[in-house]
C-alpha cells in the first residue's frame, strides 16, 4: 500500500492546527495513509480527536523509544455476539481502538466517544499469523495460539494498513528473532500498572490490583440487573437496563395483584436470570478494575 510524505503530513495537519502529544512519537505517514479526497478533513479530524483522547493513557503505556504507527477504532464483536447479547449490549460495552506501534498491538476498550476504559490488551506480532478481511466487513486477526479477533467497523482502508504493517513489522520480527514469551497470544494488562496478568487470574501480582470476576458480576445482576454493569463502569448500559428493571417490577405486582403469585416470581426470576448470564458474558470478555491497591 502506498503512504504518504510524512512532511506533506505534517503540514496538512499544521494546515487544521493540529498538534501533537509531545511525548508521544508517531509515524505520521502510516497514522495518516491518506490526506486528500472528499471529506477527508473530517477523517482527519475525527482521528485526531480519538488520539487525544488516548493521549494521555499512551504516555503511560508506551515504553522509549515506542512509536505508535496506526490506530482506529472499531468494535470486538460479532454476528454471534450481537445475536446472544443484543446489539444494545454489544455495541454499548465493546468498542476498541486498536494501537500499533513497532513493538506490539494494544487493543484498548472505549465509550463510543473513544474515551478509555481500564480494560486492554497487548500482542507481539510474532503472535499474529495474518489478517484476513471477511466478505461480511469484519477483520479477523489470526493468532498464533489458534485464537481469532473479530471486528467490526474498520474500513477497507484501515484493514489494509493493519494487514501492511502486520507484514512489515512481523518480518523484521523474524529477521532479528525476536519472539518474547507469553502466557497466551494476546496477554491481558494490568488496568493499573500495565503488568501481564495470566487468564484466569484477577489479582495483578505486580501491584497487587483486583478486578471483579465473572461469577461476582453475574450474581450481583442477578439482584439488581443494573448493579454488574455499574462495576464494569458500562453506566450507559446500566441505565437502560434500570428502565428495563422498573418495567419488570410493575409486571410482577400486576401479576400479583391478580393472584398470580407463580406467575410474577417465575417472570421476575427469569428476567434476572437472563440479565446475569449477559453479564457474565460480558464479564468474560475482559478484566474490570474492582479495587487499586493504597499508596
Amino acid at each position: 500500500m502506498e503512504t504518504v510524505d510524512r512532511d506533506r503530513v505534517a503540514e496538512k495537519l499544521g494546515e487544521l492546527n493540529f498538534y501533537w502529544y509531545p511525548k508521544i512519537s508517531y509515524r505520521l505517514e502510516t497514522m495518516f495513509p491518506r490526506i486528500d479526497g472528499f471529506f477527508i478533513n473530517v477523517q482527519i479530524r475525527d482521528k485526531v480527536d480519538l488520539v487525544r483522547h488516548l493521549e494521555p493513557l499512551l504516555g503511560m503505556m508506551l515504553l522509549k523509544k515506542e512509536v505508535v504507527l496506526f490506530l482506529s477504532k472499531g468494535s470486538q464483536s460479532t454476528l454471534s455476539d450481537v445475536f446472544l447479547m443484543g446489539s444494545l449490549w454489544a455495541e454499548s460495552t465493546l468498542h476498541t481502538v486498536i494501537v500499533f506501534t513497532n513493538l506490539r498491538v494494544f487493543c484498548i476498550r472505549t465509550d463510543r466517544m473513544g474515551i478509555p476504559h481500564k480494560t486492554f490488551w497487548s500482542i507481539y506480532y510474532s503472535q499474529i499469523d495474518e489478517i484476513v478481511s471477511t466478505i461480511l466487513g469484519y477483520t479477523k486477526i489470526c493468532l498464533k495460539d489458534g485464537n481469532n479477533l473479530w471486528f467490526s467497523g474498520f474500513n477497507k482502508e484501515a484493514q489494509q494498513s493493519m494487514q501492511c504493517l502486520v507484514e512489515e513489522i512481523g518480518l523484521e520480527y523474524r529477521d532479528k528473532g525476536f519472539d518474547p514469551a507469553v502466557t497466551q497470544s494476546q496477554e491481558q494488562l494490568c488496568g493499573h500498572c500495565f503488568s501481564v496478568i495470566p487468564p484466569n487470574i484477577y489479582q495483578c501480582e505486580c501491584c497487587r490490583a483486583t478486578y471483579w470476576t465473572p461469577s461476582e458480576v453475574g450474581i450481583r445482576s442477578f439482584i439488581f440487573p443494573s448493579w454488574g454493569d455499574i462495576v464494569m463502569r458500562h453506566y450507559a448500559l446500566a441505565c437502560a437496563e434500570f428502565c428495563g428493571f422498573l418495567l419488570l417490577v410493575l409486571l410482577t405486582l400486576i401479576a400479583f395483584s391478580e393472584g398470580k403469585y407463580f406467575t410474577g416470581l417465575a417472570i421476575f426470576f427469569i428476567a434476572n436470570l437472563a440479565d446475569a448470564a449477559l453479564s457474565v458474558q460480558i464479564a468474560t470478555k475482559g478484566l474490570h478494575l474492582k479495587k487499586i491497591p493504597k499508596k
